[in-house]
């Protein structure tokens, strides 16, 4: 059990903005009818109608060998395709950022087209947008899988038919950090070996490596345009840096305490505004951790960090299909924290106005559900409307609804309960308590829970921002926030102090835990912590795009 104690850090900027009006399609992208425009996600079905699941990442690639083959195989032709296509890898990369056009028969606010993409940040359709989003990816990539399935030699045939029919998008679960082991070794390969569907070995580019840009975009900003592939971790911002998949791989170990105590947080969260907002922050620091830049003595970015440029990077679908799949995780286990309507102040892009109201019946552009209407984050609330479920989720296994949502509620805790949880856990079954192990009991198994709680007016700021802390001489954490960079030659100079405020919240408590074991502090309650506390701002940066 846990009391909260909340330490509040205000940080002030200045705010710019314009206002916008009426929509309109600029035709730059392949032209095709509605009809083929609509997102339905993956169709197939089991024998009772039931859909399909997608499955970590890990778990598709050990057990599942056949779709793992083809997920592979699918996205290597995905990648191939031409880039004028709009169903190519590039033309749904383009949906998100860069190079800021409408795409397929979607329309577009005139006076946005070339300043900013359809991705909304910063405000409550977050999730609700990235949903069609995946679900649109996960439609052409299955087609693709069915493809490579239908032309498997005919000894094969039916059990690749098989593996189509099943296959869903795999997603990584970054949100246990380390306790699901290191960044999977597939993630940092230039090549991979696969069986193909003729049963034979196959050495390729890894197509979850790198994207290939075929020809180099137009549309691009600075050293971005003259990239000819993705990168990872550069060393400098030559665009000719190579990537170095090692420091990925130690950001993410590095950064693995912190994961988990931001997705306890947001699974905290009594409101839908607090957890879009806590999932957001944590799935900011992915992008980090991926793409690189934010460390000091390794300040160059890559493909993940900025947001004009992150779908590009071939994890970000895995990425985000882990963030759909904890949105709903959240959703089903707080059923009474309904999506309320809210202003995005300044937060506008391609479909959205300065200022607008939006709710869960906004529609999600450029996704469409019907040849006359888009999806809105209440119409594809029941993730099974576009196909798929999760391994926690799949509600027809269960008897009643009651079930199903004790079961939804035990997995957050047993899998998001947190690094302190996991301590207080651990002490239950061991014969000599810990420091805090002797805490817990003395006082009933109730602590202190304590965090950083950082508000921020950020509309003037030129991008992605860090605010990082330390306690003592320790590092106690940092709050980011992933944000479009915004160009003062595309929106113009000026500001205002008003605009939608930003909430952070940093946790303290795995740190203080474990002072409390190594005796540096007698507990976690008010006056055993007060005294002692020198938490201080190491520094606060905002950056715009480089």
């Amino acid at each position: 059990m846990r009391a909260f104690w909340i330490l509040r850090l205000a940080v002030s900027v200045l705010v710019s903005g314009t206002q916008c009006i009426g929509l309109q399609d600029d035709g730059a992208c392949v032209r095709r009818q509605s009809e083929t425009n609509l997102v339905t996600g993956a169709t197939s079905r089991d024998d009772n109608g039931n859909v399909y699941v997608r499955r970590e990442i890990r778990d598709l690639m050990d057990n599942y060998p056949d779709q793992w083959s083809l997920y592979i195989l699918a996205l290597d032709s995905l990648q191939r395709a031409d880039q004028s296509d709009a169903f190519s890898f590039y033309g749904l990369a383009s949906i998100h950022g860069r190079p800021y056009k409408t795409w397929g028969d979607a329309p577009g606010l005139p006076e946005k087209i070339g300043k900013a993409g359809y991705c909304p940040h910063d405000n409550e359709l977050f999730l609700g947008w990235h949903r069609p989003y995946l679900a649109l990816f996960e439609q052409v990539v299955s087609n693709h899988v069915h493809d490579i399935a239908a032309n498997a030699p005919v000894d094969q045939s039916q059990r690749y038919l098989t593996a189509a029919r099943e296959f869903r998008i795999p997603y990584w679960d970054w949100a246990q950090g380390t306790k699901l082991g290191p960044v999977p070794d597939i993630f940092l390969t230039p090549t991979i070996t696969i069986t193909d569907t003729k049963g034979m070995p196959v050495v390729m580019d890894n197509p979850l490596f790198s994207y290939k840009f075929h020809p180099l975009p137009t549309g691009f900003h600075g050293k971005w345009r003259k990239m000819n592939s993705t990168v990872r971790w550069p060393a400098s911002d030559d665009p000719f840096s190579p990537s170095r998949p090692w420091l990925f791989a130690e950001a993410f170990k590095n950064q693995s305490n912190n994961l988990i105590a931001q997705a306890s947080i947001a699974f905290r969260s009594s409101t839908f505004s607090r957890f879009s907002s806590a999932l957001e922050d944590a799935h900011g620091w992915v992008h980090g951790v991926i793409g690189g830049g934010y460390l000091r003595d390794s300040p160059y970015w890559g493909h993940m960090w900025p947001l004009e440029y992150s779908a590009y990077e071939p994890l970000f679908m895995l990425h985000h299909a882990n963030v759909d799949r904890l949105f709903t995780l959240y959703t089903l286990s707080h059923p009474q924290a309904p999506m309320l309507p809210s202003n995005i102040s300044t937060q506008s892009n391609l479909f959205l106005s300065d200022n607008q109201l939006i709710d869960q019946d906004t529609p999600l552009l450029p996704f469409r559900r019907t040849p006359t209407a888009f999806w809105t984050t209440a119409e594809c609330h029941d993730t099974a409307v576009l196909g798929y479920a999760y391994p926690e989720t799949q509600r027809w296994k269960f008897a009643s609804d009651e079930s199903f949502q004790a079961h939804v509620e035990g997995a957050v805790s047993r899998l998001y309960g947190g690094r302190v949880r996991e301590m207080a856990v651990a002490q239950v079954v061991v014969a000599q308590r810990s420091l805090f192990g002797g805490l817990l009991e003395r006082n009933g198994g109730w602590y202190t829970d304590w965090v950083v709680e950082t508000r921020v007016k950020a509309q003037a700021m030129r991008g992605t921002f860090e605010v990082q802390f330390s306690l003592g001489e320790r590092d106690a954490g940092a709050w980011m926030v992933l944000m479009p960079a915004v160009r003062r030659d595309e929106v113009g100079g000026g500001g205002s102090t008003k605009g939608k405020e930003m909430v952070g919240t940093t946790s303290l408590t795995g740190l203080l835990a474990e002072c409390v074991n190594n005796a540096t502090l007698e507990g976690l309650n008010e006056e055993a912590v007060l005294p002692s506390m020198t938490l201080a701002v190491v520094r606060a940066v905002a950056v715009g795009c480089r």
